[in-house]
């Protein structure tokens, strides 16, 4: 598997770019007083859809090691067609569409990539602050990837990275993603309006996520 780049963060100027994971200190108030968490906020915000999506039906089958492969290439289809336009909105290299497009033509999906449905209703995410919240989304999720990629040992073989390099993502520098978007994270603004708008950010893309792999199932199997 080749050697992913550096974990995805925002900087100072709404863009995109690789930092290192740095010390978090809380942040605090004009009056003194700690801000509320952001990370705690994110997850009571988000804890609904996060447990729907655990117990999702393609997920699931992943997890429990019972998926075959027609229902397991339209699971990657789903979302490889969630994450192009994704990645699109938050104007940042395509890394995760191309693990799914990889594993695509790894598991010998008919259809081209140009015809596979794409998620057309991703949220306009034209601010630091709704990137950061999405961001919360797809950094998180690649946190339980690792374990369902050793749910596919049945169908894939054991040690085969062809074909779950989504699942697999950034391996062994998983963990090392997210603190550094931690880090991010509470370095944020303590002001309330933007904690609301990093929030909206994670939940409008969880529920267009959630509203998009609810269809995986109806794909036809080609």
């Amino acid at each position: 598997m080749n050697q992913c780049a550096g974990p995805a963060v925002l900087n100072g100027g709404g863009t995109l770019s690789a930092a290192p994971v740095g010390e978090v200190i809380p942040l605090r108030t004009a009056t003194g007083k700690a801000a509320p968490s952001l990370r705690l906020e994110l997850r009571a915000a988000t804890q609904d859809v996060h447990d729907r999506l655990h117990h999702h039906a393609g997920f699931a089958a992943v997890q429990d090691a019972t998926i075959g492969l027609a229902d397991y290439q339209d699971l990657i289809a789903r979302l490889y067609g969630f994450y192009v336009p994704f990645e699109a909105a938050m104007a940042i290299e395509p890394e995760r569409s191309t693990w799914l497009a990889c594993d695509l033509a790894a598991l010998g999906h008919k259809r081209p990539l140009h015809a596979v449905p794409i998620c057309r209703h991703v949220p306009c995410l034209n601010s630091t602050y709704l990137r950061l919240g999405a961001l919360y989304v797809a950094e998180g999720s690649a946190l339980g990837g690792r374990e369902l990629a050793r749910g596919l040992d049945p169908l894939l073989g054991k040690d085969v990275t062809q074909g779950r390099q989504f699942f697999i993502g950034r391996g062994a520098i998983t963990g090392e993603s997210w603190r550094s978007y931690l880090a991010q994270v509470s370095a944020a603004s303590p002001e309330p309006s933007a904690h609301a708008e990093i929030v909206r950010g994670a939940t409008r893309t969880f529920a267009a996520f959630e509203n998009w792999l609810n269809g995986w199932s109806t794909s036809p199997h080609v």
